[in-house]
């Protein structure tokens, strides 16, 4: 077992180092650069059509809270009209026999459970919301200054008169 195990690793060692410096020999050919005109020729159109492609997408403005507000209000009342149609959907499963009033009764209880979760969490999100827009927009920065508002401004240290006046203790 030991010559054939000498054998092997002879073979290991003299052929692995000759397999990687004829892959080295092989990479040593010179590539030359591509010629600066093809370069933007091809780099042109491509940005052309990727400029049309960024151009062509339609800028959106960002929403702003009252937007949002209004995206929760949308969303509860998807949620209560997707219960309604589920709550009709498995009442029309039990008339046609495809299952159980035990059945019936569980997916009910489900189906609300779930659309009772979804619509608490959308009804908080709006309800905080709507706090927060009442408060920015009663904060006396947002308020214009009345018509008896007189400013006063006072310089923060005395100024004298003239530069030869003597000073007061």
């Amino acid at each position: 077992m030991k010559p054939r195990l000498l054998v092997l690793a002879t073979l290991l060692f003299t052929a692995v180092p000759l397999a990687f410096t004829e892959d080295a020999s092989t990479n040593k050919r010179i590539v030359e650069p591509p010629q600066i005109q093809t370069a933007v020729a091809q780099s042109g159109s491509q940005a052309n059509e990727a400029v049309a492609d960024v151009l062509a997408i339609a800028p959106q403005m960002p929403r702003g809270p009252v937007e949002i507000l209004q995206e929760y209000e949308n969303e509860m009342t998807s949620i209560s009209q997707t219960f309604s149609a589920e709550m009709a959907i498995i009442t029309q499963a039990v008339r046609q026999g495809q299952i159980t009033r035990e059945q019936a009764d569980y997916l009910m209880q489900q189906t609300f459970q779930i659309s009772m979760m979804q619509y608490e969490v959308v009804s908080a999100l709006h309800d905080t919301l709507a706090v927060e827009i009442s408060r920015t927009s009663v904060s006396p920065h947002a308020q214009a200054p009345e018509a008896e508002t007189t400013i006063v401004v006072q310089p923060p240290f005395p100024v004298q008169s003239s530069p030869s006046a003597p000073r007061s203790n």
